[in-house]
């Protein structure tokens, strides 16, 4: 399903191309600025780029699809990066990767929840090999990982993100105060 983007956001975007107008060479900084928009590159931007910089748009999909930082769908909330590395491997990794899928009901594929909290990237390295098996959430680091430890830290986060239903003052349940 596309999203119609607002005036609010389009003017954004022609100001940027206004800036970088004729410009090639900023092609990456004016991704990186669109990006910041939307949280993605949306596939409607670039034909828009490519007339206000003079680039093609098989230089600008190539640019993105290159760069690992950008992103070509909407993204969750919450980015979890588990790590495959080897020392991640040899502890577990492969089960508490497929534990993130079945808990988040990502199908094969497919990165980025329904409900757009969680965006799963697996990754080469997290640099914590010593409390291997590891997984970020954002900037937060989750080491010794077992399966049940990381349904428990990601329902912690799905707890956190939906709104206290029918009580009003006080600190919803399973809330962290650390």
């Amino acid at each position: 399903m596309a999203l119609e983007p607002s005036a609010e956001t389009l003017e954004k975007v022609q100001e940027i191309l206004k800036e970088h107008e004729g410009n090639r060479g900023h092609l990456l900084i004016v991704l990186q600025k669109i990006q910041a928009i939307y949280g993605y590159v949306p596939p409607f931007t670039f034909e828009m780029v490519a007339q206000a910089l003079g680039a093609t748009r098989s230089e600008i999909y190539g640019v993105l699809t290159f760069y690992n930082r950008f992103h070509l769908a909407p993204r969750g909330k919450h980015t979890v990066r588990a790590c495959r590395g080897t020392a991640c491997h040899f502890k577990g990794a492969p089960s508490i990767i497929e534990t993130i899928k079945a808990h988040l009901k990502l199908p094969p594929g497919k990165e980025t929840t329904e409900d757009f909290l969680f965006s799963l990237e697996e990754v080469a390295c997290l640099g914590a090999c010593g409390i291997s098996p590891v997984m970020a959430i954002d900037e937060e680091t989750f080491g010794n990982l077992t399966p049940a430890r990381v349904t428990e830290v990601l329902s912690r986060y799905q707890v956190a993100a939906k709104p206290a239903a029918g009580v009003s003052g006080g600190a919803a349940e399973g809330q962290s105060t650390t």
